[in-house]
Order: structure tokens, then C-alpha cells, then sequence
């Protein structure tokens, strides 16, 4: 199955991301294109974008810190998350793992993402300010960029482009 997309399409649906595509995340700036796929495998589709040059952006609570996140740094963190970013080199089979593991939890979000010039995270909290609710993972600044977001267990993708 393949289903693509475009801009128009997306103006027309009340939340394309949330409600339309399930993405872990929002997005500011709507993109000029949106596929959404089987794959043949995610693992496999992963490590192929990671040696391509896509970065793997994970957002995670602050606690617990599993052993495997010991070994990077941060991109950016608040109270309640951290955020980081794994390219080809540092990306290992215990990661691989606790993606699988966690990819229904309402607390993480993960995605590969081509370009990190001048993409703006706005990381989620939880706190008196939001009535208690969680705001999600937000991004913006995504000019001429591609996103993917990996439905592990069930091998498809949702790959958004922005020319």
C-alpha cells in the first residue's frame, strides 16, 4: 500500500498529523508532500536512511535514563524530556531494542530527519501552565527537508517532505 499526499489534501483534513497519519509529534509548517507506505522491514529501512545521512531524533522522559542513552548527548532537554539525536555510527542493537519496545509510549517520539540546520524543537511538558495535559514534541523550521516516522511493528512509514 502506498498513499500519497499533497499539500492541497493535507489543507483539507481537521489535523492531518495527529488524526490523519498518527504522527508521535506536531509540525508547524505543513509539508508540500506526504507518502505513507508499507516497507518491507523498519529495521532494515532504518539503518538504510541512518547510512544515508538521516539523523535519528528521540525523544525520551528524563528518568529513567536507560544504560544505552549513557553513551550520547543531549541535543536539548526540560523538567520532563531529553531529546537527542543518533546518526549511522553511534545507532546499536540495545537501542534498536527499547525503540521497539516503546514505540507506543505517549512519552517518546522518534523519527529520522534529513536536515537539523535551522529546525526549531520545541520539547512536550506536562504542568500547571498546560491544565495538567501533555503538549507534544512540536517542530518548525523544516524547509526543504524530509522527515520519516517508522511504524515499527507493523513496517510502514509516513515520510514528509517540505521543498
Amino acid at each position: 500500500m502506498k498513499t500519497r499526499y499533497s499539500y492541497a489534501e493535507l489543507l483539507n483534513f481537521d489535523d492531518p498529523f495527529e488524526y490523519e497519519l498518527g504522527l508521535p509529534l506536531k509540525i508547524n509548517d505543513l509539508p508540500s508532500s506526504v507518502i505513507e507506505e508499507d516497507i518491507p522491514d523498519s529495521k532494515t529501512t532504518l539503518l538504510e536512511k541512518l547510512a544515508e545521512g538521516y539523523s535519528l531524533i528521540i525523544q525520551k522522559p528524563r528518568i529513567p535514563n536507560e544504560k544505552v542513552f549513557s553513551a550520547f548527548q543531549p541535543l536539548d532537554e526540560n523538567d520532563f524530556t531529553k531529546l537527542y539525536a543518533v546518526n549511522e555510527t553511534a545507532f546499536n542493537e540495545p537501542l534498536w531494542d527499547l525503540l521497539y519496545e516503546r514505540e507506543y509510549d505517549l512519552h517518546w517520539a522518534f523519527f529520522l530527519l534529513k536536515e537539523m540546520k535551522d529546525v526549531v524543537f520545541e520539547l512536550s511538558y506536562t504542568g500547571s501552565y498546560t491544565g495538567g495535559k501533555t503538549r507534544s514534541l512540536t517542530l518548525s523550521g523544516l524547509n526543504e527537508n524530509t522527515l520519516i516516522h517508522l511504524r515499527l511493528e507493523v513496517d510502514q512509514s509516513v515520510t514528509c517532505r517540505w521543498d
